[in-house]
């Protein structure tokens, strides 16, 4: 009988051993000394990885944290005094922090976004330009451009340091891997960028590409009356591209007596790609290409960041209104495009 017990026991301590490493898999745990008699600290996230606010309690200047994230998570403890000091949370990691007790450099360790973030504090801490610092985020990012760490570089020291322009913050965001470019918060700065209109851009004399390579300047398409909706696009963005382009067919229809033209504009580099990405078409618009790629001045002009996106284009050709969302584009033409006479008289 007593070994009967004995084997329960241990089968039992085997199964709560068990389910207490089953709860800990995926697990990010921190582990931290702060050195100024802080009671507690935020923990906010610096995209939607991490969408709400959780509290730190320490006790005698220690404390523990942990949570399970999804993927790589930057997070940003912030102290009372408003000092903030940014951790990057990975599956299955312990990392350590020491605060300082005053403003200074801080020390984590764990994990190799933790340990790349903490090299780059100890060789940026004489930095004292913005030109200083940016240089060193740039060579950065040329040894890895597919660090997590550096969305939070260019909100730590860009934007909220320096308060740098859109081409500084470009400039280092473009040396990035397109994949990194899509990191939430980069995508969320960008949207901003896009917001900010710029005025008297006219693309009358700007030249796109049929598929036989014939060249076009936009002066020539549409008509000096008519507005023109510009889908700009490419191929290697797979279906998304493909399936923001034939939304055309849906604003050519809604507005059809409302003096509306409409074309897309790839800018694909390769040309022979994009011809066989549209070979299956049957749309009602014209197709072009500018195979200068992100140098375009289709892309320069008008400040596009993120594709696909929609231009809209006055009878001259100037530019009058830019988004990303189909929502948005369309809200604008309702306002923009004149009503038919008809329709006027019938809402009297």
């Amino acid at each position: 009988m007593k070994t009967r017990f004995s084997a329960i026991i241990a089968s039992l301590l085997l199964f709560l051993a068990v389910s207490s490493c089953g709860r800990q898999k995926g697990m990010f745990v921190l582990q931290g000394t702060v050195h100024d008699g802080t009671d507690s600290i935020l923990v906010v996230g610096l995209d939607n990885r991490f969408p709400y606010v959780d509290t730190i309690s320490c006790r005698d200047g220690l404390f523990k944290w942990s949570f399970r994230p999804d993927t790589v998570t930057t997070l940003i403890l912030i102290l009372p005094d408003g000092r903030q000091y940014p951790v990057f949370a990975e599956k299955d990691v312990r990392s350590e922090i020491l605060i300082p007790e005053y403003p200074g450099l801080y020390t984590i360790s764990g994990g190799q976004y933790n340990d790349a973030y903490n090299a780059f504090c100890l060789a940026s801490a004489n930095d004292s330009t913005m030109e200083q610092t940016a240089a060193r985020i740039d060579s950065f990012i040329t040894r890895d451009p597919f660090s997590e760490v550096t969305p939070f570089l260019i909100y730590d020291n860009m934007v909220r340091r320096y308060h740098a322009g859109e081409k500084d913050i470009t400039s280092l965001v473009n040396r990035m891997s397109g994949n990194m470019q899509d990191a939430p918060y980069l995508v969320s700065l960008k949207s901003e960028f896009e917001k900010t209109m710029p005025t008297n851009v006219y693309l009358d004399n700007y030249s796109i590409n049929d598929s036989t390579g014939y060249s076009y300047r936009l002066r020539e398409m549409g008509g000096s009356i008519n507005h023109m909706l510009v889908c700009v696009w490419a191929s290697w963005m797979g279906s998304k591209g493909l399936e923001t382009r034939d939304t055309l067919q849906y604003f050519l229809d809604k507005y059809r007596e409302r003096n509306l033209n409409a074309i897309d504009i790839s800018i694909d580099v390769e040309p022979q790609r994009w011809k066989e990405s549209i070979l299956p078409d049957t749309v009602s618009w014209s197709s072009y290409n500018d195979p200068k790629g992100w140098e375009s001045r289709l892309i320069t002009s008008t400040k596009l960041q993120t594709l696909p996106a929609f231009i809209l284009l006055t009878g001259t050709k100037r530019m009058v209104f830019k988004t990303s969302d189909l929502d948005e584009m369309d809200r604008e033409l309702d306002n923009v495009l004149q009503k038919p006479k008809n329709t006027a008289n019938k809402t009297r």
